[in-house]
């Protein structure tokens, strides 16, 4: 095995034990968020490869991938409001760029963040939380990873391993098409984005850390964690999307109730808004119109037609099935009885 290789190998493995074993809380300072660097180094010695303008050119080149597949809500109101909560919680983080966030038109309980601030929330997230202290702990994990660098991060980690040069992360799109092409109808990809235990495990702290900084109750994120998870036994599969990229163990839940005994308690929390009431119910009719919308028209298409025939009896190819008003009218046969009078013109 050659030397540099062992050597890396060996800071993997140590930092790896010492995460595992919680030998060191990490970020301590809560009361220098926003002026801390919690992006760390590389297996505690190297740099990350990748520049934060880099970062930021990578996330919207993905972004743009994922938005052509994707479907958007596109209320001015709801995406006004999810907004304001998403900045407010970035201008009380420790991100460095800045957050481009959108609301994805669709049903799966989740949000999700590019490299570079590109910040997705799904529609389902915001009608499955009860609160407004519940979404913005949510989305206040995934504001961690950005904050963090996860993803060029673990790419840095995956090019100083394999001894590649920076260059050919990007040849291609690669990493772009990687993203769309994997994950669950939704384009996601977990290393992409920089999903793994470890980093799991940060972003929880973080999160909660940001959410406390922006003045919410900081169990939000807790109990909405917990009524996922029961949802999740009495329905499997329903929350899937969720749990795939939010590893659901009972270690971290205890370990994000930990976290909370090391921030200083605050005299009043936000837990929720009648903003977020009026929100969550306009969306909830915007959906419900959505759908009786789209069942209306499927009940459309699925209507039988009257076909009808030539003299013949074969089907007519002019025929659409409409009700063609301009068409001629052929005679309906007409059904003649002894009684009846003698035609006084009958047909040669």
């Amino acid at each position: 095995m050659k030397k540099p290789f062992a050597k890396l190998l060996l800071f993997s493995l140590l930092a790896a034990l010492l995460s595992v074993t919680g030998f060191a809380r990490k970020h301590e300072d809560v009361q220098n968020i926003s002026n801390r660097k919690v992006s760390g180094k590389i297996f505690g010695i190297f740099p990350n490869l990748v520049s934060l303008e880099k970062e930021m050119s990578l996330g919207q080149q993905v972004a743009a991938e994922f938005e052509q597949t994707a479907k958007l809500v596109e209320d001015p109101v709801v995406l006004e409001y999810i907004d304001r909560i998403g900045q407010n919680i970035v201008k009380h983080s420790d991100a460095k760029v800045p957050f481009y966030i959108k609301v994805v038109d669709t049903d799966e309980v989740n949000a999700f963040a590019f490299p570079g601030g590109y910040f997705y929330v799904n529609k389902g997230l915001v009608l499955a939380a009860d609160n407004e202290a519940e979404l913005a702990g949510v989305m206040a994990h995934e504001i961690s990873h950005v904050a963090a660098r996860h993803a060029t991060a673990r790419m840095s980690k995956g090019q100083y391993l394999q001894f590649m040069t920076i260059p050919a992360l990007f040849v291609g799109g690669y990493w772009a098409q990687m993203a769309i092409q994997n994950g669950l109808g939704m384009g996601l990809n977990l290393e992409l984005m920089g999903i793994t235990r470890d980093s799991e495990r940060e972003a929880d702290q973080l999160g909660i850390q940001y959410l406390w900084n922006s003045g919410y109750d900081p169990n939000a994120f807790v109990s909405f964690f917990e009524k996922l998870q029961e949802q999740e036994k009495n329905k499997p599969g329903k929350l899937a999307g969720f749990f795939r990229t939010h590893p659901s163990t009972d270690d971290r839940i205890i370990a994000s109730l930990n976290e909370q005994r090391f921030l200083t308690e605050k005299d009043n929390y936000i837990i929720n808004t009648s903003e977020f009431d009026r929100v969550k119910a306009r969306l909830q009719s915007i959906d419900n119109a959505q759908k009786s919308e789209e069942s209306n028209t499927s009940k459309e298409q699925k209507r039988p037609t009257l076909k009808r025939r030539t003299e013949d009896g074969t089907p007519d190819p002019n025929d659409t099935g409409g009700d063609d008003s301009s068409a001629p009218k052929k005679s309906r046969p007409t059904l003649k009885r002894p009684s009846d009078p003698a035609d006084s013109n009958p047909k040669p």
